[in-house]
């Protein structure tokens, strides 16, 4: 714990604020105030109730009245670790007082300790400083005898004499580059786009959470199956070798004392009387869609696993290599590799008409159409000469055409009367769609990738019986190759026979016991 004795009782401000506390300006403490100053630093929920002032239009400045749920999330986040895990995440609805509840902890934080480095960040720029702005407004409502001396004071960061410094930010790749962080606070995490949330995991969140000391707090509403939804169902994993080290946390609408089913009738109204969209917002569900294909509660018991392996660039995920006897089979949809829509074979084992599982998934949006040919050929021998199951409508004429006439692989399951592969039409895909919404409900299906599941969550019907992307800018190309790997269950080749196939260049081989370098073009 850190304490400053300060003799000197002639006390100026900080440029011209007399609730602030200036650089190299001292305080005596006396029995009473040193006294309270080790209870605050020992008792954060003390501090909170008895310091920690906010103010509103209807009461103007009080002192806050910690709600059981909040004081229980400031208990964990005061904690050096809880069941082994030294990070939190919380998921919680909207208006339930998350920003004070984080407030009363970054400033908790930030008085008691020295030389440390927090940041918050928001997926913008202005909800970090919003967050920053509380803090500091709470600051100003504390006794001057608590404050540290005040360095740098602006609405992105500030600076203390204790050596601390709170720094708000968007959160980004390299929003908090060059700093060595200590407390990293991730405000509505679920709302950060994917593509950044992505680039910010794998370049910035490891390198804060593998200090020993240091420590990431997640709060967030949900908003998808995304990246936010990831890390919380590895905080909520049983299994110790696939959880994270977050702790979790969720709290209910009804734990809010003013929330009972009178507010519930009245808030309902707001949406409509739109209970998906409730739910979302409310009712900590994932998914706010009625309309998803799958029922939202199938989609949310599904586990996204990690890989075992990967090729070419990671656009090869492979949670099974090939068992020997095993019947697999591709599911595969074609993109013209113009960085839109994404070029995807999925693979399923077979191994019984009710028991599937996705073993592996090739995704790419900048791979060409007659390299792709390759690569569903070497996948496919790779998986014991698997059939495969193309969509032959589109640029996928094409890849049918260079996998029969130029490679000579002739596995693939013909289903058109007029050419090779299989014609999506009205009939087939709803035939098809069925199929995977009754393989999921039943539990007949078992699939991992994170892409596959979070598409599945925004595979919405858009008019009756036609189910695609919820936007445009949203895909379904993991779904729709999915669709026709699982179609193969009710074709007359079901029990097919494997036939002899093409030699390969030896970059597309993936039994090849070298490494490969295949970079899509």
């Amino acid at each position: 714990m850190l304490l400053f004795f300060y003799l000197d009782i002639e006390v100026s401000m900080f440029f011209g604020k007399r609730n602030l506390r200036g650089e190299g300006e001292q305080y005596e403490f006396n029995e009473e105030t040193l006294a309270e100053y080790f209870k605050c630093a020992e008792d954060i929920l003390y501090f909170a109730e008895k310091y920690f002032y906010i103010t509103n239009i209807d009461d103007g400045k009080h002192r806050i009245k910690l709600f059981d749920f909040q004081k229980k999330a400031l208990k964990v986040f005061t904690s050096q670790s809880i069941d082994g895990k030294k990070n939190a995440i919380v998921l919680m609805p909207r208006q339930m007082g998350k920003s004070t509840m984080s407030s009363v902890y970054l400033l908790h934080f930030m008085l008691f300790n020295k030389d440390k480095v927090v940041a918050i960040l928001a997926n913008k720029e202005t909800a970090a400083q919003e967050v920053l702005r509380r803090v500091k407004g709470a600051y100003g409502m504390l006794p001057l005898w608590m404050q540290q001396g005040i360095i740098k004071w602006n609405e992105k960061s500030i600076e203390l004499e204790n050596g601390m410094r709170m720094i708000a930010a968007t959160t980004s790749s390299d929003s908090i580059s060059g700093e060595t962080v200590s407390l990293l606070y991730l405000d509505e995490f679920a709302k950060v786009k994917p593509h950044v949330a992505e680039e910010f995991i794998t370049a910035t969140l490891p390198v804060v959470s593998s200090g020993k000391t240091s420590k990431v707090i997640i709060v967030s509403t949900p908003l998808g199956m995304n990246h936010f939804y990831a890390y919380w169902r590895g905080a909520t994993e049983s299994d110790p070798d696939l959880a994270n080290n977050f702790f979790p946390i969720k709290v209910n609408w009804w734990e809010h004392p003013e929330r009972d089913d009178a507010w519930k009738i009245e808030a309902l109204k707001t949406f409509n009387n739109n209970i998906a969209k409730f739910n979302q917002e409310y009712g900590c569900r994932f998914l706010g869609s009625s309309d998803t294909l799958i029922d939202p509660e199938a989609l949310e018991r599904m586990v996204i696993r990690q890989p075992i392996d990967s090729k070419w660039n990671h656009a090869l995920s492979i949670f099974e290599h090939p068992e020997k006897n095993a019947t697999y089979v591709l599911g595969i949809d074609t993109g013209k590799g113009t960085g839109r829509d994404y070029s995807v074979v999925q693979v399923i084992r077979i191994n019984g008409e009710h028991e599937i599982d996705q073993v592996a998934i090739y995704r790419e949006n900048m791979i060409s159409p007659h390299d792709f040919a390759q690569v569903c050929i070497g996948i496919a021998k790779y998986y014991n000469d698997a059939q495969m199951m193309i969509e032959n409508n589109g640029i996928g004429e094409a890849l049918t055409q260079a996998i029969w006439y130029e490679y000579e692989y002739d596995n693939i399951i013909n289903l058109d009367p007029k050419g090779l592969g299989v014609r999506s039409t009205s009939k087939s895909k709803l035939q098809a769609n069925i199929l995977l919404k009754r393989y999921i409900d039943e539990k007949y299906l078992n699939l991992k990738d994170e892409h596959t599941i979070l598409e599945l969550s925004k595979y919405v019907e858009v008019r009756p019986n036609v189910f695609q992307a919820e936007t445009s800018s949203t895909h379904d190309d993991c779904v729709t190759s999915l669709l026709w790997a699982l179609y193969f269950l009710i074709t007359p080749y079901f029990d097919g026979e494997n036939l002899e196939v093409k030699t390969l260049d030896d970059q597309y081989d993936l039994s090849n016991s070298g490494p490969i370098m295949f970079l899509p073009t």
